[in-house]
């Protein structure tokens, strides 16, 4: 190196812009967001509590009537009119001394008994409710907020129906209260949170993204280029320049770089070239991570009342295969195993959208395989587009039913191997259906629903799943290893043991194919029911969707000791 040498730059001008821009959008965008969503989270509660004063003020004269007439029929018909707003939890009629007279409570069937007025309100707020006098317009309701567990509770004292008279005035005859929910106005702005969230990252990106590029184009990249054109000069390495007019025209930069203009182009050039291979080799390699971390690791994985053994192997950096499990409630597994159509960065990207949607099924009780088929069938057309399809197998296993529910669209029939059985080859699991994201040729691409077949899965029962990588598996003479060999081998097994079923086919693959390397992804999977129940089984997913759930579990066992 010359004596000529740049000086450190500590904080690149690049950093600044790039800063700035990142932090003026954060500020706009946060501000703006945060705006709309108080705006509409205060529209709706407006909305709602308007909603609810019309429905609780209209109930009022006629249980007045009813409550004096002592007529039950009209008092729970209209307590039950109360109770189709679905976010109305209960509502109740009590008598003037504040005992129940009808209690109806949300997912209860039966009416709880022996409920008093001070098991909804404080003593505090009855004694507001006993105070209230008569209105003809019914406006000085007793409104509570509980903003701790979402909730809004109205009350107010029912009149004798003649109470307009001076003589029976303030005659009260019993109270209404009403309890309704405001959770779904927390989850409307939520979900509003994370869209805002999503747009203004994708607007942010695409704002830093192309002012930065405006500026690199005008400034810094000129900049850079007489500074290393310059270092070029001092080392002697001297190049033919060449003019090239700017589509905005000569400036100062520009008068200085016409002399080196070709030598530097060539530099650009090869620069350019080095980082899109790297570029490219980093994209690669990190897909080939992440994709890893898409596939679990079985060997004698204790799930619940299941032992889980799997292979996996992809035959390029990223592949198309993907298999996972899922716990489920009441002891219950869910086992996929999918095959996006060809293999590379785009399968693999198609593979991560899965695998979002179906760690979401943590939060939902899915009883129906065919239900996650029908989802994302629209989710690989909506994504892969006409380039991208998957097929995939889909099972649920209940221990305590000993059941197995099963839907297929258009992947290998897996096999079912039981040893008790009359015959000790495996038997096929039958059952096929479109793949998934299949574009039909009239592009109307209707909902066809994936049949779900069932069938019995007793203690120590085996379902080997497998893909098409497998048997399409070929050796140096370009024969197959076939689904009979496969057949075969799994008959010839004589252990219940996963993962040593797993290294019996990985073992037979190997020797075959005598080394050579796999054409497609090879994915193979195993599961056993077990006897035995072994807990202790999670990750970090299933800890979130635990914690998450557990507010409305205790709310429910909290009623139910109440009632």
């Amino acid at each position: 190196m010359s004596q000529l040498a740049t000086a450190k730059i500590k904080y690149p001008l690049t950093a600044k812009i790039a800063t700035a821009l990142i932090f003026i959008i954060l500020v706009v965008t946060g501000s703006f967001a945060y705006y709309e969503i108080s705006e509409n989270r205060e529209e709706m509660e407006s909305y709602e509590k308007k909603n609810n004063f019309s429905s609780f003020t209209s109930a009022i004269p006629v249980l007045e009537n009813a409550l004096w007439e002592i007529d039950f029929k009209t008092i729970n018909s209209t307590l039950n009119q109360l109770m189709k707003n679905s976010n109305v939890i209960s509502a109740s009629l009590f008598s003037e001394q504040g005992y129940s007279i009808s209690y109806l409570v949300r997912g209860t069937k039966k009416e709880p008994l022996n409920v008093v007025i001070e098991d909804l309100i404080s003593k505090e707020e009855k004694e507001k409710l006993f105070k209230i006098e008569y209105n003809n317009k019914n406006s000085i309701l007793l409104q509570i907020e509980d903003r701790k567990n979402e909730k809004f509770i109205l009350a107010y004292p029912l009149f004798f129906k003649n109470s307009k008279k001076e003589k029976y005035a303030n005659l009260k005859v019993g109270y209404l209260v009403m309890t309704y929910s405001t959770k779904h106005i927390s989850l409307a702005s939520k979900e509003l949170l994370i869209k805002y969230s999503i747009l203004f990252s994708i607007l942010g990106i695409v704002l830093v993204i192309t002012s930065f590029l405006v500026v690199n184009h005008l400034i810094i990249s000129p900049i850079k280029e007489l500074e290393r054109a310059s270092l070029e000069i001092a080392n002697n390495r001297l190049y033919e320049t060449e003019f090239k007019n700017r589509f905005f025209g000569k400036d100062e930069i520009e008068s200085l770089k016409v002399n080196f203009n070709y030598m530097v182009k060539q530099i650009i050039q090869l620069i350019k070239d080095e980082k899109e291979q790297q570029r490219m080799a980093n994209e690669l390699e990190t897909t080939k991570i992440v994709q890893k971390s898409f596939i679990p690791k079985a060997n004698n994985l204790r799930v619940s009342y299941f032992e889980i053994s799997a292979f996996f192997q992809s035959a390029s950096e990223c592949g198309g295969d993907w298999w996972h499990f899922y716990p489920l409630s009441n002891k219950r597994i869910l086992i996929m195993l999918g095959d996006v159509t060809g293999h590379g960065t785009p399968s693999a990207m198609l593979t991560a959208a899965v695998k979002g949607y179906c760690d979401s099924l943590y939060s939902r009780d899915m009883d129906e395989p065919s239900t996650i088929l029908e989802e994302l069938d629209v989710i690989v057309r909506s994504i892969g587009g006409e380039e991208r399809m998957m097929t995939m197998f889909s099972a649920i296993i209940d221990p305590l039913k000993q059941k197995l529910l099963y839907a297929n669209a258009a992947q290998n029939f897996p096999f079912l191997i039981n040893k008790d059985s009359n015959t000790s080859s495996p038997s096929t699991l039958l059952g096929n259906g479109k793949r998934l994201g299949y574009i039909s040729p009239d592009k109307t691409n209707k909902q066809q629903p994936f049949k779900v077949h069932t069938i019995d899965f007793k203690v120590n029962n085996i379902i080997f799943l497998y893909s098409d990588g497998l048997t399409e598996a070929k050796n140096s003479n370009k024969r197959e290893y076939s689904e009979r060999r496969l057949m075969k081998k799994l008959k010839g097994i004589d252990t219940l043991n996963t993962n040593d079923i797993v290294n019996t086919i990985q073992l037979d693959l190997i020797d075959f194919t005598q080394g050579n390397r796999f054409e497609d992804d090879v994915t193979f999977v195993a599961c056993k029911f077990c006897a035995t129940e072994v807990s202790g089984y999670t990750n970090e997913i299933i800890k979130y969707f635990s914690e998450r759930n557990q507010p409305q579990a205790d709310a429910e066992e909290h009623l139910e000791k109440v009632s």
